[in-house]
């Protein structure tokens, strides 16, 4: 099944990007998370986190509120959003990829791809959980650059984007 079939299952799995429920096998959930990026659809996303990572989010977001409101003309720490990618800019394409179990997690890639760009592609990784509903995302695992050594994943930035 190529690119269009495996997203034209998801959607008719999943109903509709912000009424997405979880997926049933890894693969699935990553075509799901890739058709919510495209469309920049958060909510979307939120329907595909796991209940801990969901509430990590929320808190962020409510500590990035009251940032906000007490100091509105200084940008806090999540201005431009939360970071569900390495990269802010929205890719055109994202495909799902190898799934793989590394230090007794599953993790899947997801590759975010520029057709007329090929030099600004990245590649994540989503940390996938199998919950009774199904797949569930339970973090994001940055693309690392030249130099990083230190794995940087979503949890890790939500968590220490307010400790400075």
């Amino acid at each position: 099944m190529g690119l269009n079939g495996i997203v034209i299952a998801a959607f008719c799995l999943f109903g509709s990007v912000s009424g997405a429920l979880a997926a049933q096998t890894a693969g699935e959930l990553a075509a799901a998370f890739c058709q919510t990026r495209v469309a920049d659809d958060e909510a979307g996303v939120r329907d595909l986190l796991t209940p801990s990572l969901r509430d990590a989010v929320t808190e962020a977001e409510r500590r990035n509120d009251a940032i906000a409101k007490a100091v509105p003309d200084e940008k806090p720490p999540f201005g431009d959003g939360i970071p569900y990618q390495s990269y802010p800019d929205v890719a055109p394409v994202c495909e799902p990829g190898a799934v793989t179990d590394a230090d007794g997690r599953t993790l899947v890639e997801v590759s975010y791809k520029f057709p007329h760009s090929p030099e600004a592609d990245w590649t994540d990784r989503l940390a996938v959980l199998s919950a009774p509903e199904g797949w569930l995302v339970d973090d994001i695992l940055y693309e690392r650059t030249a130099g990083e050594t230190e794995e940087v994943t979503l949890r890790t930035v939500l968590e220490s984007a307010f400790n400075e």
